[in-house]
């Protein structure tokens, strides 16, 4: 099967400038970010010579789905798939102060065109 090695990486927007510096009570912080529950890899697409990062803004409501997909930074031949597969992400959303709410995480995929034979 031919695959994309996928580079995921995950930066949060911050909420207010102070946000990780307060502790509540427990001495939590009272920010969570989303995590990833389960993730699907993207396919490299037959069709397709180019090969780079994919970077992605995906929305998430308050029950951590998928609202919105932005492309932050595409490739033409390569965009397409990684949307696709985001769409099928499922992940746990952001709290704030132990209550969910909606928020927005950054997604990079890096595909690297297979490589057949051996090179020489």
């Amino acid at each position: 099967m031919r695959s994309a090695f996928i580079f995921i990486y995950f930066s949060l927007f911050m909420i207010s400038t102070g946000v990780f510096q307060q502790k509540t009570n427990q001495g939590a912080l009272p920010y969570e970010p989303p995590t990833v529950v389960s993730a699907t890899e993207a396919v490299y697409p037959i069709t397709s010579v180019a090969s780079g990062t994919v970077v992605l803004e995906a929305a998430l409501d308050e029950g951590g789905a998928i609202t919105n997909v932005r492309v932050v930074r595409g490739i033409p031949s390569l965009t397409e798939e990684a949307v696709r597969a985001l769409r099928h992400w499922k992940f746990q959303p952001a709290r704030l102060n132990n209550h969910p709410i909606a928020s927005k995480v950054p997604v990079g995929f890096v595909f690297v065109p297979p490589s057949f034979g051996p090179r020489r």
